[in-house]
């Protein structure tokens, strides 16, 4: 039989500096938690339990230098540009890792690995006026892809410059330090940036035509596609041109489809696709002389439904009034009156019917291309990529199909390890089969929580709520990402150019801001609704306000 390695060693980042935790007025340099229906059991889970994802391993991260200089890669001060969230030490986490990094130990080998889990992704740090406010669930701000390509030009840099090697294998090895065994890691440092090279994640073949994802955006489906295939065919390495914002979690488990283009229906086959697009141990082996495919694969599929529960409990946040400022219940009135007429049926579609388990789910509105007019370059895409499966006995497929089998093939083959009933193999799936579609369209959902989501659209090229409101000749054309400071009157995030920051220009392939727009005229085309009135926009951004 033969084996294929699919996965990726991926990014890691150490912080230091506790941080205080309030719930209620928030003080200057206070962090406060909202009332989200978590408290620290929840969050610890959240923040670090491991999927089983293999990014580095540990002893790595902690003797790791950066590219230009002998000063560690992990300190707080040179990780805060990446904006990830700090986390406070624990018993479990000595090391301070940000939010959403997880220790695992690799059973066969004992090696200890730092992971990437949802909470890196999925938990947002706002401030206004000296207060600091943790969004759970919420969509992070962090640059995953300028600091992997920084983690791993530093690696590089190690392997070529014979000091920093030298004082890197010390700090690894210890008291294994010796010729034969730095030769070793080296290789073995070597090897992990080939597997990056080949997976279009730093400088490889599908990177050239890239479209810079900056602060808060990853093409995730496109770069799945090149952690899962890229191996088994260089074919199938695609341009990363599709970059979209993370979404907010809190509904996610009530949806019957999710992600931005409603391609996946089962939440278990969604968090297996999450795992595997940060990087896994995942392999599949055939029978030389058979039709039988087996995988196997690191992915702690237990954990995802562990994970997933916590999810499941998780709430909006509501605008906290005490720190940002009273809500105009009379003129929110008027707004929720708009909101009716005007938004409703996008985006409170209700319920969908029973399925043949009797359980009933929110309904994506999916909204064609040709009606909602924003970037289609995301669905496009993903409705147009295929990928071929010749070394796994199967012929080039689309990219929905890929995905659905890899998912499948992993699911089964851990359930049965697990020796899941078929009734717990149904709670697990979230009752729901596991179905992918590529779909030329993009999914409306509730509002709820929407004030703490910004920028908007799929691709977050307006930057707050007031400018969605506006025809798009009038949005921003230009403006800065990067920024965790609340405009609480746009309701959006500072967007004035800063140093670090990132600047999204929306002329440029995927970047589009056009669409979902109010004017007057015949429906489709990008127009939605008819045209609004400065007082009418302003009752709608006061009333989302509330949600």
């Amino acid at each position: 039989m033969w084996r294929i390695q699919i996965g990726a060693i991926a990014l890691a980042v150490l912080a230091a500096s506790a941080c205080a935790h309030l719930k209620g007025r928030g003080r200057a340099g206070e962090l406060v938690f909202l009332d989200q229906g978590w408290g620290e059991e929840e969050r610890r889970i959240f923040y670090s339990a491991s999927q089983g994802t293999r990014l580095m391993p540990l002893r790595w991260f902690l003797a790791l230098e950066r590219e230009e200089s002998a000063e560690r890669f992990a300190a707080s001060d040179h990780v805060a540009r990446y904006r990830f969230v700090e986390d406070t030490a624990s018993k479990d986490n000595p090391e301070r890792l940000p939010v959403g990094f997880a220790r695992d130990v690799d059973a066969a080998t004992g090696e200890e690995y730092v992971g990437f889990t949802c909470g890196a992704c999925h938990t947002r740090q706002i401030s206004y006026r000296g207060a600091t406010i943790r969004i759970d669930g919420g969509p992070a701000t962090i640059d995953v892809v300028a600091f992997t390509d920084s983690v791993f030009r530093a690696l590089d840099r190690t392997v070529k410059a014979p000091d920093k090697l030298e004082r890197f294998a010390r700090a690894v090895l210890k008291d294994q330090y010796g010729v034969g065994s730095v030769a070793a890691l080296r290789a073995q440092m070597e090897k992990a940036l080939e597997v990056v090279k080949l997976q279009a994640l730093s400088e490889g073949a599908a990177a050239a035509h890239a479209t810079v994802a900056g602060f808060g955006r990853l093409d995730a489906l496109g770069r799945a596609g090149n952690l899962l295939f890229g191996q088994l065919d260089p074919s199938n390495l695609r341009a990363t041109n599709a970059p979209v914002d993370y979404p907010h979690l809190w509904d996610a488990p009530t949806y019957d489809w999710v992600q931005w283009n409603g391609s996946i229906m089962q939440p278990m086959a969604r968090n297996i696709a999450e795992a595997l697009g940060v990087g896994t141990h995942t392999l599949f082996v055939r029978e030389s002389q058979g039709t039988r495919v087996e995988v196997r694969s690191s992915i702690r599929v237990d954990n995802l439904r562990l994970i997933e529960q916590q999810v499941e409990k998780l709430r909006a946040p509501r605008w906290p009034e005490h720190l940002l400022g009273a809500i105009d219940q009379e003129q929110a009135e008027r707004g929720r009156r708009l909101f009716r007429r005007h938004c409703a049926s996008c985006h409170d579609p209700g319920l969908t019917r029973p399925n043949e388990h009797g359980k009933r789910f929110r309904k994506a509105t999916m909204v064609p291309l040709d009606l909602i007019g924003t970037d289609p370059t995301h669905a496009v895409s993903f409705n147009e990529r295929t990928v071929d499966l010749k070394a796994l006995g199967l012929g080039r497929v689309g990219i929905a199909q890929a995905l659905e089998l890899g998912t499948w093939a992993i699911r089964e083959t851990k359930y049965e390890a697990y020796g899941l009933s078929p009734e717990q193999r149904l709670e697990w799936d979230g009752h729901r089969p596991n179905r992918w579609r590529a779909p030329l369209a993009y999914r409306a959902r509730d509002l709820s929580g929407i004030w703490a989501t910004a920028p908007y659209l799929h691709n977050g090229s307006v930057p707050n709520l007031y400018e969605l409101l506006l025809p798009a000749e009038r949005r921003s054309k230009r403006f800065y990402r990067g920024s965790t400071e609340l405009d609480p009157e746009r309701v959006g995030l500072r967007v004035e150019p800063f140093q670090g920051g990132f600047e999204l220009v929306t002329d440029r392939p995927g970047n589009s801001n056009a669409g979902h727009e109010y004017r007057d005229g015949p429906r489709g085309k990008g127009v939605i609704g008819p045209a609004l009135t400065e007082e009418e926009r302003w009752d709608l951004v006061e009333y989302m306000k509330t949600l």
